[in-house]
């Protein structure tokens, strides 16, 4: 039985020429294929449901087998197909929804990936709060969403395990974690997801980030996607292979690449007042500078050996506002900015921060903009091309409130320029 939003959706698009919409048209449509994209993959669920029944009866090949031999979905698409069967049957008004078009697959997605991992006892607690995640669905970016439904669970995690002592907590995280390998079938590709505790996370993320500012210095960056840089990076980062720079030879040859013992830098952002009552509540901030939540415990427990440098937004520590006199951000403007951004500025972008390149909102040599923290915000490749070349543009006020202004003059998006929450004006970094 189709739906009726369906159906009309359905309707819209076979009557659709795209070519011919005016913007808000061209909206309609995609909402419309939204929908009716929602309500195929409610079918494909209930069918992979019906594979995992005949399975069961010695009847079928299992449902992913099926999904990729018949369906032309990857390994990985297959099997979460297969994961969403599983939500929806413990949760089936989720099921409902996504036939109605009221949340897509990705929603679905990210309630389970949040959920991986957590014991039966908390996961149930989570699971419990599938009314309130179905409605924030409906009133968020699919982005946000994933994010709440993360801070969700581990909120219930930590909740789980106080009076714990940071010891069990680590080791409880430790055991946790893993490494899968898998092989894509279809593609021939070579899979690896490891799900690490924070701390080790956080190790392999600086030695990445390290290791691809290196490579960024040490080729054209025009010449090597930007994916291709990312693996280059981790599988440096893993094998301990540093890129060093280009060689000098006329041809270009190939980068230096030396092997080198480090330890990596890790920054963390938490405000005073989580890390003074130990206890972090929903929307409080206690996390790495990508934004990977850290127990409250663990942070305190760095603290005792790392080396804190006070970041405060509104005065005082280093000094952030460097007028005229530099064209680029100091190294203690890059890390306010870390503590208010988690990625790039633009409102659709997720792009990480270290990724971005730091912009002046009021052009340094063409408006004669200061750089002060005022007037830096940090885009992606993409969208600081948008800025300078694209006719995209961009004001800021003094309280980091953006307008992003299309080329043709309309109005994109009005808000705010950070992506992380300002609980408090005291911060600090570890």
């Amino acid at each position: 039985m189709i739906p009726e939003s369906t159906r009309a959706a359905w309707s819209a698009l076979g009557a659709a020429d795209p070519d011919s919409m005016s913007r808000d048209e061209t909206l309609e449509l995609l909402d419309a294929t939204k929908r009716v994209r929602a309500w195929l993959d409610s079918i494909e669920l209930r069918a992979a449901r019906q594979l995992r029944r005949l399975t069961e009866q010695g009847r079928s090949e299992a449902p992913e087998s099926a999904l990729v031999n018949s369906a032309g979905h990857s390994g990985r698409d297959a099997r979460d197909v297969t994961t969403r069967d599983e939500l929806c049957d413990d949760q089936p008004h989720l099921e409902d929804a996504l036939a109605t078009g009221d949340l897509t697959a990705k929603h679905l997605d990210a309630i389970s990936a949040a959920g991986r991992g957590l014991p039966d006892e908390v996961r149930a607690e989570y699971l419990a709060h599938s009314d309130d995640l179905l409605e924030r669905a409906q009133q968020v970016s699919l982005e946000q969403f994933g994010r709440e439904c993360r801070e969700l669970a581990k909120h219930l995690l930590a909740q789980s395990r106080r009076g714990l002592s940071d010891a069990e907590e680590l080791k409880a995280q430790r055991a946790a974690s893993k490494v899968t390998r898998w092989v894509d079938k279809a593609t021939g590709m070579h899979n690896t997801r490891v799900e690490l505790d924070p701390i080790r996370d956080a190790k392999l993320n600086a030695a990445m980030n390290r290791a691809l500012a290196r490579i960024r210095t040490a080729v054209q960056s025009a010449e090597v996607p930007w994916q291709q840089m990312q693996v280059d990076a981790f599988v440096a980062a893993v094998t301990g292979d540093v890129v060093g720079a280009r060689s000098d030879s006329a041809d270009r040859g190939p980068v230096e690449r030396v092997a080198v013992d480090r330890v990596p830098e890790i920054t963390v952002v938490v405000d005073h007042d989580t890390l003074v009552r130990g206890a972090a509540s929903i929307g409080a901030i206690c996390e790495t500078e990508n934004g990977v939540p850290l127990p409250v415990s663990t942070v305190r427990r760095l603290c005792c050996d790392a080396e804190v440098l006070p970041v405060v937004l509104d005065g005082g520590g280093r000094v952030l506002d460097e007028g005229r006199s530099k064209r680029t951000a100091t190294r203690e403007q890059r890390r306010a900015l870390r503590v208010l951004h988690r990625s790039c500025a633009h409102p659709d972008c997720t792009v990480g921060f270290d990724a971005c390149r730091i912009h002046h909102v009021v052009h340094w040599a063409t408006q004669h903009g200061p750089t002060d923290l005022s007037n830096l915000v940090p885009l992606c490749e993409r969208h600081h091309h948008l800025v300078h070349e694209g006719g995209w543009g961009l004001a800021m006020t003094p309280e980091r409130s953006a307008t992003w202004t299309r080329p043709d003059g309309t109005v994109h998006h009005i808000g705010p320029a950070a992506d992380r929450p300002r609980p408090a004006p005291e911060l600090v970094t570890v």
